[in-house]
């Protein structure tokens, strides 16, 4: 996973209302951010197994973010 995806990533997070993260359970929390990458054309789709090891690695600090922001 580059940097710009990464970027992009924590850009998502930080622009999408709270109650979706919050409401999401972890899967679907995942999948979810996939699907709001998968616009952006920094993004391949052959990316998307890294990019969701690591949404899952950082869902308590995404979780944490969106609870205290």
């Amino acid at each position: 996973m580059n940097a710009s995806l990464m970027r992009k990533l924590w850009s998502v997070i930080e622009a999408s209302q709270n109650q979706i993260i919050l409401g999401l359970d972890d899967s679907r929390l995942c999948q979810w951010l996939l699907d709001q990458l998968a616009g952006d054309p920094l993004f391949d789709r052959n990316q998307s197994a890294a990019v969701s090891r690591y949404i899952h690695a950082k869902l308590p600090l995404i979780r944490d973010f969106a609870q205290f922001s």
